[in-house]
Formats: structure tokens, sequence, C-alpha cells
């Protein structure tokens, strides 16, 4: 009995120190002692990341060749700029134009003479100063141009009468008036204008007591004036102008009877153009 225990502790004692070599032979990786971290540390942390580099400063401002040192920095606009709505320096500025609605008044005096004949040779003159009156309202077809209608007279006051050898000074007056249409140009920028109309007109010849001595059908007129403004505001101006009437007419009571008339006048004016 002695000899087997002692074979049977022999093959315990031999299993014992055979055990870890076959676990080492089998790959089964030892296990070492743990690793403790000293007290009162937490574990370690990965390295933070380097911090980005700053911007590059901007360039310095180098002044332009040329320019001493000490330049300041140019004002804004720059110098030689054309600010809007201004002009190009060396540029010829722009022109002022009439446009939109015409309205032109004017009245002075001058001189008027109107003579008749008949067939027989028979002639009358009658001829004195007197007042002269436009109204005109129309407007603007193109830049500084202008088409109107107009109503218009001139007068001889108290005229002097020449029949033959017969001569007197009426009391009464000698008008010339009627319609008519036209156009007008404005030379700019000097506002020196060019104004032609067409008309419909009569006369009419009363004594000094208002009684109608002469009267006429319906002639036809011209009216030419040109003149010179200056203005006043953007679209008001105040002149002066020269103005010629020319017109033809047949008596109203004798058809044999022509009648012509002309004027000359200076008139002052005021116009919305």
């Amino acid at each position: 009995m002695s000899i087997v225990r002692a074979a049977c502790f022999l093959v315990l004692v031999a299993g014992a120190l055979a055990a870890p070599r076959v676990a080492r032979a089998q790959g089964v990786p030892e296990e070492g002692p743990p690793t403790v971290s000293p007290a009162g540390e937490p574990p370690s942390a990965p390295p933070a990341a380097a911090p980005a580099a700053p911007p590059p400063p901007p360039p310095a401002y180098l002044p332009p060749p040329g320019y001493a040192p000490g330049y300041a920095a140019p004002s804004y606009p720059p110098p030689g700029s054309v600010a809007p709505g201004s002009v190009a320096p060396g540029s010829a500025p722009l022109e002022p134009a009439h446009s939109g609605l015409y309205v032109h008044l004017q009245a002075g005096g001058g001189y008027t003479s109107i003579s008749g004949a008949d067939s027989y040779g028979n002639s009358v003159k009658i001829a004195g100063s007197g007042p002269s009156f436009t109204v005109a309202i129309g407007g603007a077809v193109a830049p500084n141009f202008a088409l109107f209608g107009s109503l218009f007279f001139t007068m001889a006051s108290q005229p002097h009468i020449t029949q033959g050898a017969y001569q007197a000074d009426a009391t009464g007056d000698a008008t010339v008036g009627g319609f008519g249409g036209g156009a007008v140009y404005y030379f700019m920028p000097v506002d020196i204008y060019l104004s032609a109309a067409l008309g419909a007109v009569d006369l009419e010849g009363d004594d000094g007591n208002g009684t109608t001595r002469t009267i006429t059908d319906l002639g036809l007129a011209f009216q030419g004036l040109v003149g010179k403004e200056w203005p006043v505001s953007d679209h008001w101006g105040l002149g002066a102008a020269l103005e010629f009437v020319t017109a033809s007419m047949k008596d109203k009571n004798d058809s044999g009877i022509t009648w012509k008339a002309d004027a000359f006048n200076l008139l002052f004016s005021a116009t919305y153009f």
C-alpha cells in the first residue's frame, strides 16, 4: 500500500509541474501582475493639438511712385474721379434744353401801317403807333422746339389818315388781330429764339365814338419773332423780342377793296418752357 500511495503522490506532483508548460505550449498568454497608477493621479490624456498659427498681418500701404515719405492715405473719391451727376474735368458741360409745356406771353408796342386800294386805284393809308399783344400755348416735340397755337393783335391808335390830298389824324383805332399756329426754336445755351406763325386775321377800324367804320373778312397773316430770354427759374424766362406782322384782307362791304397791313413792334416776354 505504501508503494501505491507513493506512486500516486509522484503522479500528482508531476502533473502539477507540467500544467504551466502545457498552457504555454497551447498559446494561452500568461497574465502578468496588474499595473497600478499612483494614488490620486488621473489616467494619462492624449496630448493637446498645437494652436493654429495667427494670420499674417496686412501688407503696409505703399504710396504711389513719386510721392515723398509720410504720404497719407488718399481720400475718397480719389482725386481726379468723377462724382455721380457731375461732369469730368475738361469735358464740355451739358447744355440746358427746353422741353414740355410751352406758354409764351408778350406785350409791347410799335408802328402799324394799313393801306387799302380799290380796283380804280383809289387808296387810303392808316398808320400810327400802338400796342401789340400775343399769347401762345403749345408743347415741345423735340428738345428746344415747340409747336403752338396763338392769339395776337397789333394796333394803330389814333392813326394818321392819308387819302389822296386829304390828311387827318383820326380819333379812333385800327386793329389787326386773329388766331393762328406756329413753331418756335431756341438756340441754346444763348437762349435766343426764332418763332413763326400763320394766322387768320381781320381789320377793324373804329372812330372816336366807337363806331366801326372799316371791317374786313378773315385774311391771311404771318407773324415772325426773334427774341432773347434770360432764365429766372428752371422753366421760366424773361426777355425781349422784335415782331414783324404782315397781313392781307378783303373788305367785308366791298370785295373789290384789298387791305394790307404791316407792323413792327418791340415786345417784352415771359415764357414757360
